[in-house]
């Protein structure tokens, strides 16, 4: 499994803000910074896609930025990288729209393919947020 660089980004942000060491706000300039230095532009849609989600929020203003919405124990990191996902096929054969593959009918391969994903994601389930940051260096929501 792959998955898309805008979700690797997602996971990082959310484990930053996890590991942030007081309840103040995250400025996306300062997330960008952490990360290396990616584009501030490029992470403010990652983090608006995660507050669709409700995992996190934004305070607009001085003083403003970006704060955890839930506790990292209710966050379960396969069902959040699945809803980050949910327009990715992981194959041709599995976009919505259709595919042009000659193989379809009588292919047992697809549904191999569709097992291994939901064991990829119930993998992750096993897991949340909170596991994903050290021991006592994790913060409640703001």
């Amino acid at each position: 499994m792959r998955v898309l660089a805008s979700t690797d980004i997602a996971l990082r942000i959310l484990v930053l803000l996890a590991r942030a060491p007081t309840d103040r706000p995250m400025s996306v300039d300062t997330l960008a910074r952490e990360l290396g230095g990616l584009s501030s532009n490029h992470l403010h849609k990652i983090v608006q896609d995660l507050n669709g989600l409700g995992v996190t929020r934004t305070l607009r203003g001085m003083g403003g930025g970006v704060l955890l919405a839930v506790p990292l124990e209710q966050v379960r990191l396969g069902t959040l990288v699945r809803a980050l996902e949910r327009e990715q096929a992981l194959v041709e054969c599995f976009r919505a729209e259709g595919c042009t593959c000659t193989l379809v009918v009588g292919c047992r391969l697809q549904g191999m393919l569709a097992a291994a994903q939901d064991r990829f994601y119930e993998s992750l389930n096993a897991h949340t947020l909170a596991d994903c940051v050290p021991i006592g260096a994790a913060r409640e929501p703001g």
